[in-house]
């Protein structure tokens, strides 16, 4: 299964492994899909039978929440989680070309990716079931940093041509308009 969104929330480390409070913890993340329809469908099917299955298995009828939130406007926040005690992280984390990304690049809110994920049953000696999605892969198609924004393929050169206006190296700076009667302090 794949989801493609916006990373949204804190955003981890994809090398670092994850701590709270000092304490190694499992690796979450959640990523923003808009038009969640179909995805949301397959994964409310995955949840049903996690549930099913740990009623089956437990006879308990406890249950975590399914790993989705759904927004008003057709969107759906996914919630991610990679156990370390599971061995599921560090996972894969590649550009659009492939080569895994940098160790010191650190993605923000607003970067899209597109992620390869895997349901997986809450096991049954757990006091609820349910399902957790499990990324496998993360291929980051759109880069926001501290430093900007790296959308890929866009070239300025084909993009734009050289006019009149605007120079950075040689301002031409005019002072401001004043409107009579303008308030200062507004």
């Amino acid at each position: 299964m794949q989801i493609q969104g916006t990373l949204t929330g804190w955003i981890p480390d994809f090398y670092e492994t994850p701590t709270y409070n000092g304490e190694p913890s499992d690796f979450r993340l959640k990523v923003l899909v808009q038009d969640a329809s179909e995805i949301v469908d397959q994964i409310s099917d995955e949840y049903d039978k996690a549930c099913e299955w740990y009623r089956d298995a437990t006879g308990k009828k406890n249950f975590f929440d399914a790993p989705f939130e759904m927004n008003e406007d057709g969107s759906a926040v996914i919630k991610l989680a990679a156990k370390l005690s599971y061995g599921e992280f560090p996972l894969p984390v590649v550009d659009t070309e492939l080569q895994p990304i940098a160790r010191d690049l650190k993605l923000r809110e607003g970067s899209e990716v597109l992620v390869a994920i895997k349901p997986n049953y809450i096991p049954r000696k757990s006091p609820r079931g349910g399902l957790r999605l499990c990324p496998k892969g993360i291929q980051v198609l759109k880069a926001v940093t501290l430093a900007g924004t790296d959308g890929g393929d866009f070239d300025v050169a084909k993009a734009f041509k050289k006019q009149s206006g605007f120079k950075q190296s040689k301002p031409n700076v005019k002072e401001l308009a004043t409107v009579s009667g303008e308030d200062p302090d507004f």
